[in-house]
């Protein structure tokens, strides 16, 4: 039986990153969510010119954001989808903004944005009032238990 994977890549300078942290964070989720043991998530952290890029590039928005999720989707990539459930992006600059504004530590912010992502793979979303209320629910539930 092959273990969950999380595979972390840094791609910005200047924030020092707690890989396992986000580790931690994104391999509780899964298994809280009872995800196949085959399970594999990406993530990037990256500054953010590059998440502006990509939200432009893949949302039609010309504005920074925090994270991005990019689930895999089975039906269109059948034969490479086996086990990927997807790649989740986050700027850690806003990251660092976003925890100083809610006074907590750039590691909970962190952890807050990976189970946040990592939901929105597992096909959570926060488009309505009614799901952000149960996609934030859940994900201040897991946080609770991580820090």
């Amino acid at each position: 039986m092959e273990a969950m994977e999380v595979e972390i890549i840094n791609l910005q300078k200047k924030i020092k990153i707690n890989n396992s942290l986000i580790r931690k964070a994104i391999l509780h989720t899964l298994k809280s969510e009872k995800c196949p043991q085959d399970t594999h998530v990406s993530i990037a952290v990256v500054a953010d010119p590059e998440i502006k890029q990509l939200n432009s590039t893949y949302r039609g928005k010309s504005s920074v954001t925090d994270i991005l999720a990019f689930p895999m989707e089975e039906k269109k990539f059948p034969s490479i989808c086996k086990g990927i459930l997807g790649e989740i992006v986050i700027s850690a600059e806003s990251a660092g903004i976003q925890a100083k504004n809610m006074n907590v530590s750039f590691d909970e912010e962190m952890i807050r944005l990976s189970v946040h992502g990592t939901l929105h793979l597992l096909s959570y979303t926060d488009t309505s009032t009614c799901e952000a209320k149960r996609m934030t629910t859940r994900q201040e539930q897991l946080v609770r238990e991580l820090v």
